[in-house]
Order: structure tokens, then sequence, then C-alpha cells
């Protein structure tokens, strides 16, 4: 084994080096033998698979699989690459200080090796974006990764070919991070043209640190790299691991009695007075900003819920808080991680099923609290502390989303369901009369009748005095509108990412103003922040990112969006287009979440035109060949009442997941809708088709709250103005059993309920 400049390598490995690995790293087999399959091995398996004994396997893998089948053959690439155990030699890569993972592999051993690391947590940046720092180890598969179903799977001659093209965001994204920093190649034979071509960019961007692996009889291509200036490692595989375990060190403490004081989870820890920023009382109540001082100083009112949920805990062990918008949910998940006396409880919010795996794998078999905000970004991660014994986990989350995402919560964990949405009037005075003298009304203020919703939004909006209106953020818009065209973009863009989950980024302003991230992009994020400053208006960095801006005032956040939507709907449309037209997903932080938001059918229906929001999805479509951007395509079109090509949209949907129950729901109210207005015996056989395929997907799907409700809606319909009374008792058994199933219902379900009842009691 030869190393060239080892001394300086091993620096790198301890300071900060990229890997980029090829499949020679993925050749080692786990304790029971299992091992993934050589180039010939892989060739004459898919010979005998696909049945092409006459294709010479001679020519290469790459030829070989453009003779089978795309569907088939990716599913088989799937089914092979995907391991279940890996030789314990690959944990050795926890030892290095590693600054970003590239790969052209597409099997699932790095993933393995991460979940169990208390280092580092995997984040593909083809599912999360924008990789935003601290413990996170970014992720970049660039031939696709087999355990993210949505991603294509690069082999064949054909696709190698345009693979860069294909995903240039995605090697600009790679450049990006590589450029100028060491890189360690590894299990490359160098046949693979595309890694030789990223090789020589580099080299042309001034990388000098780059050092590649090869086998000491490939001696023609240690030749050439070293001549274009490459360090060589005449090393295999195994033996290079091994060097590496014996010349790294990096010591990883281990979870004991001292759990809280670990560094990796001190960002998660709930914060002392001195070291949390002071947030006035008058903003926390007016604004809605809800931080850690206000709740540390004891300005909230504690209502009744925060006991009841802390004595459940105590038993119950799982928890998952629900609320509408701006119910109180934050304020109560953190009153109580203040209150419970633990010694190990950590506070996070939207974090990721990787972020989750690093933090249990620090906390190891200690016992800790864990509060997790905004849980269902990723309801995997709450699995993840949900299956912990060890671990007692409280989780926030608007209702809304957490129905959306229930059917995924695993099905071996219990948790028991609260809701903060109502306010009781008794509780409304208690809290109004808590209230600091100077920021409440003179008179207390309460719903007028039982039918009207009473949240923390109304209560403050009745209550208290100088609570940001419509109109006063409206007036803000106004000026800035006629003073510079650039602050409104950053106002409007910075509302459009904090309302569906990301965060503005100085290159993200750079990108939909075409100008330089430095000094451009930074000076208009300053001057931006003066301006908002005398306003009241603030826009703050990001929790996980300095370089990452949000809106900190939920209020103003709730009501930007709907003035920029109303009163300033063809100025924020073309803000948005441009956005998405311009910036790839890798560029945009916590793209997993903003993905299922921001492209919402509804949304786009509610800002674009019918032509502009089709035109939108078929390029994102384009981009991922997302069976949910169909979806959403179909949802639109619906919303225009384009029934017939809504239909087609829908019916490619269905034919890439045929199973997908949320696909048939939509389908279901497309054929519903469309047939309401016709009045004819035929569109009554195609409603009473659509009532009978939401049967379908009430008895064999988990998220029953969305079939029962449309189901309840459209039986409803069908009586009033047809007089078909044949579907109430079965809408109203079915609400019935997801009340008593969900412990909190929502006011539409129970309005649903009231109406049937209604009804049936005339007939």
């Amino acid at each position: 084994m030869k190393i060239e400049l080892e001394d300086l390598l091993i620096q790198k490995l301890k300071t900060g080096i990229n890997l980029f690995t090829g499949a020679g790293f993925s050749v080692l087999p786990s304790l029971t033998g299992e091992k993934l399959p050589t180039g010939i091995e892989l060739c004459k398996e898919i010979q005998k698979k696909f049945q092409l004994e006459d294709i010479p396997i001679a020519n290469g893998l790459s030829y070989l699989s453009e003779f089978c089948p795309e569907l088939e053959f990716q599913e088989f690439l799937r089914s092979r690459f995907t391991v279940k155990s890996y030789n314990p030699l690959y944990d050795v890569i926890n030892k290095i200080n590693i600054l970003s993972y590239v790969t052209t592999n597409i099997d699932n051993i790095i993933r393995l090796v991460m979940d169990k690391s208390n280092r580092y947590y995997l984040t593909n940046i083809r599912e999360y974006g924008a990789p935003m720092g601290g413990c996170e180890l970014p992720y970049i598969p660039l031939h696709g990764d087999v355990t993210n179903n949505e991603s294509k799977l690069y082999f064949g001659d054909f696709d190698l070919a345009v693979v860069d093209k294909n995903n240039a965001d995605l090697f600009d994204c790679m450049f990006v991070r590589l450029a100028k920093r060491p890189i360690l190649f590894l299990g490359y034979s160098f046949k693979d043209k595309g890694v030789v071509g990223v090789i020589k960019k580099l080299l042309d961007l001034g990388t000098s640190d780059i050092w590649v692996q090869f086998l000491p009889e490939e001696k023609d291509a240690i030749r050439l790299y070293r001549n274009k200036g490459c360090h060589i490692i005449e090393s295999d595989t195994e033996s290079l691991l091994k060097w590496v375990q014996d010349n790294i060190h990096y010591e990883v403490s281990v979870a004991n009695n001292n759990l809280v004081s670990d560094l990796r989870l001190e960002k998660y820890k709930i914060p002392s007075m001195t070291k949390v920023v002071n947030i006035p009382q008058a903003e926390y109540f007016q604004q809605g900003n809800t931080g850690w001082h206000p709740i540390l100083a004891g300005v909230t009112y504690e209502r009744k819920i925060v006991a009841e949920i802390e004595n459940s805990a105590i038993n119950n062990k799982n928890i998952v808080l629900t609320g509408c918008r701006f119910s109180g949910k934050t304020t109560i998940l953190m009153q109580l991680a203040r209150k419970i006396n633990a010694k190990n409880k950590f506070y996070v919010d939207g974090i990721s099923k990787g972020e989750a795996e690093f933090i249990t794998n620090i906390i190891g078999g200690e016992s800790a609290w864990i509060f997790f905000n905004n849980f269902t970004d990723d309801i995997y991660a709450y699995n993840i502390f949900a299956k912990n014994s060890n671990i007692t986990i409280i989780g926030a989350a608007e209702e809304y989303y957490f129905e959306t995402v229930r059917h995924l919560m695993d099905p071996e964990i219990s948790y028991k369901i609260f809701d903060c949405s109502e306010i009781t009037k008794e509780e409304a005075q208690r809290i109004f009369n808590k209230l600091p003298v100077g920021l409440r009304k003179s008179v207390f203020q309460y719903k007028e009748n039982n039918d009207e919703k009473f949240s923390m939004l109304e209560m403050i909006a009745q209550n208290i005095v100088g609570v940001y209106t419509k109109k006063h953020i409206s007036n803000l818009l106004d000026k800035i509108a006629c003073e510079s065209d650039e602050l409104f973009t950053i106002i409007a863009l910075v509302s459009y990412l904090s309302e569906f989950g990301s965060a503005l980024s100085y290159s993200n302003i750079a990108r939909i103003l075409n100008i330089k991230v430095y000094p451009e992009a930074f000076r208009l994020i300053k001057k931006t922040r003066s301006y908002l400053r005398p306003y009241d208006f603030m826009l703050e960095e990001d929790d996980n990112n300095q370089d990452y801006f949000v809106l900190r005032s939920k209020l103003f956040a709730l009501n930007i969006q709907k003035i920029l939507v109303n009163d300033y709907k063809e100025k924020f449309a073309n803000i948005v287009k441009t956005f998405t037209m311009k910036e790839s997903m890798y560029n945009i932080a916590r793209y997993n979440v903003f993905r299922r938001k921001a492209y919402d059918a509804i949304f786009f229906a509610k800002i674009f035109t019918k032509d502009e929001a089709v035109n939108l999805y078929e390029m994102l479509y384009k981009t991922s060949e997302s069976p949910y951007i169909l979806q959403q395509t179909a949802l639109c079109l619906a919303y225009f009442e384009d029934y017939a090509e809504a239909f087609v949209q829908i019916d490619k949907a269905i034919s890439v997941k045929p199973n997908n129950f949320s696909f048939k729901n939509s389908q279901a109210i497309i054929m519903f809708e469309a047939n309401k207005r016709i009045q004819s015996i035929d569109a009554i056989d195609h409603m009473r088709m659509a009532m009978e395929t939401l049967k379908q997907c009430y008895n064999n799907d988990k998220r029953k709250v969305y079939h029962a409700q449309k189901f309840a809606e459209f039986a409803i319909y069908l009586y009033y103005n047809f007089l078909i009374e044949d579907y109430l008792q079965e809408a109203l058994a079915w609400l019935a059993e997801i009340t008593k199933e969900s412990e909190s219902t929502t006011s539409e379900i129970n309005k649903l309920k009231e109406k049937i009842t209604h009804i049936m009691s005339k007939l």
C-alpha cells in the first residue's frame, strides 16, 4: 500500500475533506457474507433475469442494461442494491471529518453506516434541498439512490451519457461544495467518463488536494492521473479503510449520566434566561413572536392543558399536541419543556429522520424527554423517538398536517392526542386577566355564538390592543412597492418561503434578482432589515443557520400571505413563478417540507391563471417526474373547472401508483364535481361511481378522515339535490367512527355530523 503525501492526507482527514466514492468502494461483504455484485456478476444476473443471453456482456453493464424494460429494470436495481447489513469496517468513515459525501453508487451502505452514527446524520440534497449546517452530512448521489423511490437510477449507456445534463443543477451544487476543498476519490476504475470530467473540472477550478485510489496493477491510470496533478493511493478498499482505522483518531463520547453536557446536543437543550434573545412582552402578545424569553420569564399564561399533557405523558410516553394555526401549540410545548423536571430534555423543531437517529444514537439508553415542534415535517423522525422506550416524546403540529401524515405513524407505537384549538370562556377570561394592563383592551370579548371558533388567534385579535392588522401590513407593503421593487421582492419571497416551511438565503436573492451573492445580496438583506425595523416587522436569522432568514412574527406571516394573494396577486405571482423557474431545489432549504406545501393546487389556483399554473406544473414534473405533481395539476385544473384534462392528469398519476388512495380520492372528487351541474341520469351514475371509489378508499386506506369527510359532503349534496338517501347512514357511521378513534375532532366534521343527523331526523 502506498499513499502520496500521507501526512498531509491524515491532516485533511482530520480537518475536513470531501469523499467521492464509486463501485469499488461498496465491494466489502457483510459479516453474513452478503455483498453487492461486481460488474461481471451483475451482468450475468441481468442476462438471466431478463433472458438476454444473446446480448454479450463483454460490452459492459451500461450496454447490456439498455436492452432491459425500464420499469422492471429500475425495480430490479432497487432490490439488488438495497442491503440489510454491511461490513463493520465501513464504520471507520465516522472517524473522518467529512465535508460532503458524493457518490455514483446507488446502494444504501452509507445510509446504514450513518443510521448508527453519533457524529453525523445524512442529508440527501435530492430530498432535503440546501444543507443547513451543524452535524448533518450533505449527501449527493449523482446516479440515484435506492432508498428514494422517486429517484431514477442511472445505469444504461443512454442514461449515463446525459446524467450530468439531466441533473445539471445537482452537478452544479456538487461543484460548489467540492471546488477548492480537499477531495478523496475511492473505488473508481475511471472508465466512467462522467467522473473523469468531474476531476478535470475540479483541477481547472484550482482544486489541488485531490487524492485518487487505484489498485496497484492499474499502472497506466496511475501514470495519467499523477501527471494531471492528483495524489495517488495504491490500495484496495479494505486495506485503505484499515489504514484509516489505524491512523485517524476521533473520540466519540458515549452517553452516560452526564449526557446533558454533550456538545453535539447543545443546540437542542432548553436554554437559560442568560442565553436567549430578550423579546419584549408587547412583541410576544401583539406580533405572535414566540421565543424562549417570554416562556422562561413566566410572561405567558399556562393553560390547563399543560398540566393535563404532563400528567398523561408520565404513563403514555408518546403525546401528540394538535391545533389550528395560531392556537398556542408552540407556547404550550415550550412551557412543558421549561417546567418538566428531567435531567435530559431537548427541544427540536421540524427535524428529519436522520437527525432524530443522530440524537437517539447519542442519548443511547439514557432517559430523556424530547419536545418536538412541527413534527409532521418528517413523521418518521417522531417514530424514531417514540420507538425508544427510554424517550418520552411530545410532538406539536397543525391538525391539518397531522391528519395528512397520520397513516404513517408506526403501528407499533401508541400515542395520546391533545387538541388546543378551542379556548373556553372561563380560561379566556383568565388569560385576559394575566395580560399586561397596557396591552389589553378595556372590555373582555368572547365569541357571540357557539358556532364561532375561539382559538388563541381570536383571543389576541379581540382582546389585545395594537396587534398587527391587515391594514397595517398593507400600508407598509404599499410604501415598499412604490419605493423599491427589490425590497418588495425580498419581503414577498421570505413570506413565501417561511409560509411553506423553508427560509430565505443570500443565494436565493442573488438567483431571483440576477445579482451576486456578495456584496449585493448581503447589502439588500441589511437594507431590508433596516427598513422593517421602525415598523416592528422583524426579518431574523433562522435558528439552524445564520445565512438563512425567516419571519419571526406569526401574525405578520399569517396576514402578509393573504394580502399578497389578494392585493398584489399579479406581482406576487410573478415572484413565485420566477423563483420556481430559476431556483434549483438543491438551493432551497428544507425542500422536503417546502415541496409538499409550496406547489399546492389551491395556492397555485389563487395566484396564477390556468395556463400559468399548468406550465409551471409541467416544468416541475420534468424535473422530478413525481406523480404527486400530476395530482396537484389535476386538482388545480379541477379548481378552474377543466374537469376533462384534470381527469387525464389524475389518471396518469394512478397509472404510476395504482394503489395510492390519495390519488383515487382526488379522482373521485374530480368525477363528482365534474358531474354536479349536468343533471342527467348519466351524471348521477358517475357521481354514484365516485361514491363507490370513496368507499373503497375509506375501507382500504389509513387516511380515513379525508375520505369520510368528502363522502359525507357528497352524501348531503345528493340528498338535497336529487333526494338520494342511500349514503347518509354510512356517512354518519364513518364520521362517528373517526370521531371516536381520533380523540379530537375538527369543527367541519362536527358540522357534517349535525347536518346529516338533522336530515335523518326528518326522514
